[in-house]
């Protein structure tokens, strides 16, 4: 039996029981023959530490903590991915209630012309105009059905649900604006990005692994001791005072193997050194490249929700205008042409207002991303425990 300690220390215990095939007069039973053995072997250079040896352990240590971030990067990524995907989801929702009022819009203009026609107010070929505003808008609402019902099949194909089942958004999208900091945002990144504390760990481990190989390019000296206890009998002791005095075996010394132009080892230093760099060197652009996503994902949200304000803005302004112009149009101070124009814009920044609103979403779940804190976000638990 062989431990070795967390200093280095090889410590051998041994127990040799052999039955002897010569019979004593008393009884007729075997007489056994045994022997302890005990050994220590302390390295004093090659081997030895606390490091040294604990470096398996500490390597495995480390390996678990990077494969929990490998898990937290992939839960990461689906929890963006299906609010990205739900994001889009309710967005085509909005977008049939979108185009269905503009359908109703486009029928009360066509209502409008049949009595204004009626009355003798306005001619009959103006009524085809408005006929076909009224079939385009059909065709945009048959449009967006289909994009939700895509929409949809994408959502429940990533939550791995059937994709028969019939699911509604249960609300509409809505924001409000975020003050972020950028020293704050980049602090918590360089805390929390997996890919980062990945990288920190890459280089914690080949610092031991050089370590390690500086280590086995050192002398073996090694401190050894022992004591062999022989003894006889039934028992495998000694049961009779009659049996012949045994001696018990004490040793000490120094043990020294010294290697001489082995290249192999020096080889596995230089990798390990030249490995260590390199890891060292990916850090470095890690940090620049985390440095410039986490300022570009703030920019990205400011950006959108300026883009977004401003979108609602031109979308309350195109409502007005489109209200002013059907009072003009039935006082006969106007045209369909006039009117069809201003709900052709009225539609589009509708659209553009519902899109920018999802940009902004979308730009604060991948600022999250970048950051690394979507576990927390969302407030996810993950199974496996931190070290």
């Amino acid at each position: 039996m062989q431990t070795l300690t967390p200093l280095g220390t090889i410590i051998a215990f041994g127990w040799d029981l052999r039955q002897s095939s010569r019979r004593q007069l008393d009884g007729g039973l075997s007489r056994g023959e045994s022997a302890l053995t005990l050994s220590v072997i302390q390295p004093l250079l090659k081997g030895a530490g606390y490091d040294t040896t604990m470096a398996p352990v500490r390597i495995a240590r480390l390996q678990e903590r990077y494969n929990q971030l490998r898990l937290k990067t992939a839960v990461a990524n689906t929890v963006t991915d299906i609010a990205r995907t739900y994001h889009q989801f309710v967005q085509t929702r909005q977008q049939i209630a979108l185009a269905d009022g503009a359908l109703q819009r486009a029928r009360d203009l066509e209502a409008t012309n049949r009595a204004l026609i009626a009355a003798g107010r306005m001619a009959a070929v103006e009524l085809f105009q408005a006929q076909a505003t009224t079939a385009a808008q059909e065709l945009a609402l048959l449009q967006a059905q289909s994009a939700f019902d895509a929409a949809r099949l994408a959502l429940l194909a990533l939550l791995a649900l059937d994709l028969d089942t019939r699911v509604v958004p249960a609300d509409r999208l809505a924001a409000k604006p975020v003050r972020i900091d950028v020293n704050e945002v980049r602090a918590l990144a360089f805390d929390n990005r997996p890919d980062y504390l990945s990288q920190l760990i890459a280089i914690e481990s080949a610092r031991i692994g050089l370590d390690v190989a500086r280590n086995q390019r050192l002398w073996d000296v090694s401190v050894v001791a022992g004591v062999s206890v022989p003894g006889s009998g039934r028992s495998g002791w000694r049961a009779s005072e009659k049996l012949p005095a045994t001696k018990t075996d004490l040793r000490a010394g120094l043990q020294l193997n010294i290697p001489i132009n082995d290249l192999s080892l020096k080889q596995q230093e230089v990798q390990a050194s030249v490995g260590l760099r390199q890891n060292e060197v990916v850090l470095e652009q890690l940090r620049a490249q985390v440095d410039q996503q986490v300022r570009d994902g703030v920019r990205t949200v400011d950006a959108m929700w300026r883009q977004y304000t401003l979108s609602r803005q031109v979308r309350e302004l195109g409502e007005r205008t489109l209200a002013g112009e059907m009072a003009k149009l039935r006082a006969g101070r106007s045209s369909n042409f006039q009117v069809v124009s201003f709900q052709d814009q009225l539609r589009s920044a509708e659209s553009g207002e519902l899109a920018a609103l999802v940009a902004y979403l979308d730009a604060l779940v991948l600022l999250d991303l970048q950051v690394g804190t979507t576990i927390d976000t969302w407030g996810i638990q993950l199974n496996d425990p931190p070290p």
